[in-house]
Parts: structure tokens; C-alpha cells; sequence
């Protein structure tokens, strides 16, 4: 969780020192003479809460960048001890669904696998869906859900990832808490093995008797008697020991999933339904209805041997991300904002996409956001469809000024 305690200010002031050398730096960088921000000092700096208004956005995102880099930071002083006192461990570490806290890239380059904690009917309660589709859902999961993190957390973790919790029947921390459908528990084990895990465990092995977590469900009922789940979970096992070893093919779509982006995305969203998480399952379901099988990956990743690449959305394109944009040469389908920010989250000279211009030849001269439920048209001779949530209008000097 990001802290704003009196320690986690003064780490971030010197954070910041080491990162703009002078206040004069920050001042011009944050564009803090707007609404009179401007710093003396760099020990006049808060982290970005109880202000007027809104915070400074360049602010808010440079603080995000700070804490995960604390983040980062600590989790490489253990490995570092873990490496010198326990030599030849696989050594990873455990993310959520729909968590963006601090970039799981970063960190997983100090590790050797990632695992995370795969609840599927908890996170589609919480999730970005529409009501319909949380009821369509409601014991089964989203079907793209767990699918998503496992490609998500393979990428992050090397091609390496473990489940450290599965959900086995109705959690206590979401709105809402139906059972699995019978047979479910089973699927997502299954579901994971075939997305590449190593390992599937459950969380937990029996239901509590005290504290906060009483109905959180487990293999095994409070009273030690068999829960329905534990019955799929044996039987998966056997299923196991009979198949033998799995083996992962590489996918041929790289879709790029950048925790910047959605820091920046979240500070200016230009529109209460513009989602990060919506747009990455848009994107994502769309590939897995064409059948296609998906890497996620980083921003600055080799994708040389995509057959496919898709950004969801890069607002700041750091200048690894634009080498490895630009040597990529198959097709690429490239989302909303890509380019509209520099580093320090000002608008770029020229116009988004910014650096991007040599590889598209536009100019975003204005966004909006729309009403949930409005639409527009669009005719035009390659696609027949409707816009919704975000319009940009764009020139260019290869054809008369349109709106895509």
C-alpha cells in the first residue's frame, strides 16, 4: 500500500532531490508557476494528498514512481540475503488481480518467478464489468479474468509462475460472495496449468474457526470434514500424475501492459468510464475471441519475434519503449493517449503522438469523453461502427482533418 507517513515524505523529498539535482528543475518539470505551486525548497514537498482541488499530476505520478521504487528496492535487499544464505532457490514473489501499487516488471527482474493470488469469482466483484456482466459471471468468473493475470504474471515473472492462492469456494472480502459452480475449482486449476504454472495451491487449507477470515472457504470445513472443493483438487492431482508433464508454447501476440501508463492514466483520466483495466480486457478478450494466444509484456521488451504487437496505451514513451517500438517491424496496433505525455507529464511538442509522429503521421488535437451510453457513427470505407467513451480528432498532413 502506498504510505504517507512522515518518513515515506522525507523519502520521497530526497527522492525527488536525487532526481530533478535542483528545485528550480522540479518547478519547471512539475509546471508548478500554474495555480501558484511553485517550490523553494525541496523540504516544502508533501506527497500528493489533502490538497486543494486536485494535486499537481506530475506530482502524483513522480510520488507513484517513488513508491515503487521503495517497493523495488526492499524487495532486492532480500533477495539479495536470500541469494547469499540460500543459494539455488527459486525465488519469487506474490501479486493480486487488478493491483498496480508499484511496477511488477521492475521488480520481477530481481526474481526468478512470479506468483499471484487467483480468485475469480473475488475479483469479478470488484472488477471493472457492468452489472450484467457480473450477474452472467457470477459463479463461474469472468472468463478472461485469471487468464489475463496468468499471461500478466508469466511476463513477469520470466516465463515462470506459480498460483500461490486459488480460490476453492466463496471468499469474505468481496460485496458479494456466491460458491463456485461445481466443477470450477477444477477448470481454474486446469486453466492455469495451461497458461504455464508451475503450481497451483489453495488458499486455505481449512476454514478458520476465529478471527477476521471465518467464511473465507478452504479444502476442509471448520470442523475438519471435506469441503467441496477438496474432492476437485484430488482429482486434479490424479489428473496430473496420469498426463505427466505439460508443455507451454510461445504466443505469437505480444499486448504490452505498462504500469506507468496506468499510473498516469489513473491521475488524468479526461472521463469517469476511461478505465485502464477496461481498456487492457477489451483488448485482451478481443485477441482470445480470435483465438489467438498472448504474451504481456513490458514496455521496453525485445519483440522481435512477435507475429503481433498491441500497446494498450502509452502515454509517456520512454526511449527503451521507442527503440523497441521502432525496430519491431510486423504489424502493431498501438491504443488511445500513446504519446500524449512526456516523462514529467506535460503535454508534447509536437502533439501526441509525440514521438511516435515518424511511425504515425498524426496530430491528437483534441479528446473527448462521453456519457455511459452514447455513441457515435463512424463510416468511413475500412470500418462501419460506433464510438464510444473517448473521441480524438486528429490531423494529418497525409489526408483532410478526421475523427477516428
Amino acid at each position: 500500500m502506498v504510505s504517507y507517513s512522515q518518513a515515506a515524505a522525507q523519502a520521497f523529498r530526497e527522492w525527488l532531490a536525487a532526481r530533478y539535482g535542483t528545485i528550480d528543475t522540479l518547478n519547471a518539470a512539475w509546471g508548478t508557476i500554474f495555480w501558484s505551486q511553485v517550490y523553494d525548497s525541496f523540504d516544502d514537498i508533501d506527497p500528493p494528498i489533502a490538497t486543494v482541488t486536485e494535486p499537481n499530476p506530475a506530482q502524483c505520478v513522480d510520488f507513484r514512481r517513488f513508491s515503487s521504487d521503495q517497493v523495488v528496492a526492499f524487495n532486492r535487499e532480500q533477495v539479495d540475503i536470500l541469494r547469499a544464505h540460500s543459494p539455488g532457490r527459486t525465488l519469487l514473489h506474490n501479486g493480486m488481480g487488478f493491483y498496480t501499487g508499484y511496477d511488477h516488471h521492475a521488480l520481477g527482474r530481481d526474481l526468478d518467478a512470479f506468483s499471484w493470488d487467483s480468485y475469480p469469482l473475488g475479483f469479478l466483484d470488484v472488477g471493472p464489468w457492468d452489472e450484467d456482466t457480473k450477474r452472467r459471471y457470477m459463479r463461474t468468473g469472468h472468463p478472461d479474468m485469471a487468464a489475463f493475470h496468468h499471461e500478466l504474471y508469466r511476463g513477469v515473472g520470466h516465463g515462470r509462475f506459480w498460483v500461490m492462492e486459488q480460490q476453492p469456494g466463496p471468499v469474505n472480502w468481496a460485496t458479494h460472495n456466491p460458491a463456485p459452480l461445481a466443477g470450477m475449482v477444477r477448470l481454474w486449476n486446469w486453466e492455469a496449468f495451461a497458461h504455464g504454472a508451475e503450481t497451483v495451491s489453495y488458499f486455505r487449507w481449512r476454514q478458520a474457526v476465529f478471527a477476521q477470515e471465518q467464511w473465507h472457504t478452504g479444502l476442509y470445513r471448520p470442523d475438519g470434514t471435506d469441503d467441496a472443493a477438496r474432492d476437485e483438487a484430488a482429482r486434479v492431482a490424479a489428473e496430473i500424475e496420469h498426463i505427466g508433464e505439460l508443455a507451454h508454447e510461445p504466443a505469437p501476440v505480444a499486448l504490452v501492459f505498462d504500469y506507468e501508463a496506468c499510473w498516469m492514466l489513473d491521475t488524468q483520466p479526461q472521463g469517469a468510464n476511461f478505465d485502464y483495466w477496461q481498456l487492457a480486457f477489451t483488448f485482451y478478450s478481443g485477441l482470445r475471441r480470435l483465438g489467438l494466444d498472448v504474451d504481456i509484456v513490458a514496455a521496453d521488451t525485445d519483440l522481435s519475434r512477435y507475429a503481433l504487437v498491441v500497446i494498450l496505451s502509452l502515454p509517456y514513451v520512454s526511449d527503451a519503449a521507442r527503440q523497441a517500438i521502432e525496430r519491431y517491424a510486423g504489424p502493431m496496433l498501438i491504443g488511445p493517449r500513446s504519446g500524449s505525455r512526456t516523462e514529467t507529464f506535460q503535454t508534447p511538442d509536437p502533439l501526441a503522438p509525440g514521438v511516435l509522429q515518424d511511425m504515425l503521421p498524426l496530430r491528437v488535437v483534441r479528446a473527448e469523453s462521453f456519457r455511459p451510453g452514447w455513441s457515435e457513427a463512424v463510416n468511413g470505407p475500412a470500418y462501419r461502427g460506433h464510438i464510444e467513451r473517448w473521441l480524438e480528432h486528429i490531423e494529418s498532413d497525409l489526408a483532410p482533418p478526421r475523427r477516428v
